[in-house]
């Protein structure tokens, strides 16, 4: 063998070596996305992440991409366990999820901008930095957004192989849970905000976790209604607000849901003012409902429902955790 034989063939031993850890290289992909559609000429190697889902399915992605995220002015962020990496000093620091700060994200000279959820609003702002998607939840299902926008992922950086494998274990793990949960009578999912506990029937924010468990919703699907801002605190509309809220819990508890399936929007957020399961059982309409009393209470993870959504590993996670928690039951 010459000299340039071995060189060559020392090359493409390389080559497929490093291909089991970096993305092969994708020409020419057309991304659609939210906004529209967006051209990538390579696979982006210098990538600004304003969405915690693409954060989570990047690294279930084995994608080492990601040079930039949203830390605030803290620099700390708010990410959860299985995407605490990205606090790193390493990462640089572009913003918050809804304010980029333009200055470090020019500096950084990212190839690829993602935005998606808080921040999709900036879009134009970011697209006039460098190429961007949107990989906004759609009006679809929220895993059915978490397997697409984790295919498209696979196409951007020439990972599809490793796209199809984590989409066919979490179908798998979503097969599971809705046949346990076809037969799990109903559900009511109750959103705590503050102290007390609102209603989410399906079609309200987080009546996703309806369609996502696959049990039957214990309510009537939401009134549509137009988006609008919320009503000044002590407003004649703040508290015809409340007295509906109310009024929905009250009703959706008459229901007898044969499951209740909580979301501690404080826990996500910060340090909640006490344990959830308190909180609940201090109001004494839920401590004398029958899903309460049997323990039938599916605490849905805070900062993965309502701050990651559509991540492909935090709603496997909750997969699991919700069917053990059917199974479980009494």
């Amino acid at each position: 063998m010459t000299s340039r034989s071995r060189f060559a063939a020392a090359a493409a031993i390389a080559l497929a070596f490093n291909g089991l850890t970096t993305p092969a290289l994708a020409q020419g992909v057309t991304v659609p996305h939210a906004k529209g559609e967006t051209v990538l000429a390579s696979t982006p190697r210098r990538v600004a992440v304003f969405d915690l889902a693409t954060l989570d399915n990047l690294t279930a992605l084995g994608v080492d991409a990601v040079a930039g995220v949203p830390k605030g002015a803290g620099g700390k962020g708010n990410f959860p366990p299985h995407i605490a990496r990205y606090a790193d000093a390493s990462y640089q620091n572009v913003g918050t999820l809804f304010e980029p700060d333009t200055a470090a994200l020019t500096a950084l000279k990212p190839d690829l901008i993602v935005v998606g959820g808080r921040s999709a609003r900036k879009y134009a702002e970011m697209q006039a930095i460098a190429p961007t998607i949107d990989l906004s939840p759609s009006q679809k299902s929220l895993a059915t957004t978490a397997i697409e926008n984790t295919r498209t992922l696979g196409r951007i950086f020439g990972v599809e192989d490793r796209a199809a494998t984590r989409i066919a274990e979490f179908e798998a793990k979503l097969s599971a849970l809705h046949a346990r949960a076809k037969g799990a009578g109903t559900g009511l999912v109750l959103f705590v905000a503050g102290g007390g506990a609102m209603v989410h029937a399906p079609g309200d924010r987080f009546g996703t976790a309806y369609d996502f468990i696959g049990i039957r919703p214990a309510v009537a699907p939401a009134a549509p209604t137009a988006a609008g801002l919320r009503p000044e605190a002590g407003s004649p509309e703040a508290e015809a607000a409340a007295r509906a809220r109310d009024a929905a819990l009250q009703a959706g508890l008459a229901s007898d849901p044969t499951w209740l399936i909580v979301l501690d929007r404080a826990a996500a957020t910060g340090a909640p003012p006490s344990p959830i399961a308190q909180r609940l059982a201090a109001d004494p309409r839920i401590a004398a409902s029958a899903a309460w009393k049997a323990g039938r209470v599916i605490y849905l993870d805070p900062k993965s429902w309502y701050l990651v959504g559509p991540g492909i590993t935090a709603l496997s996670k909750s997969a699991d955790d919700t069917l053990e928690a059917l199974t479980a039951a009494r």
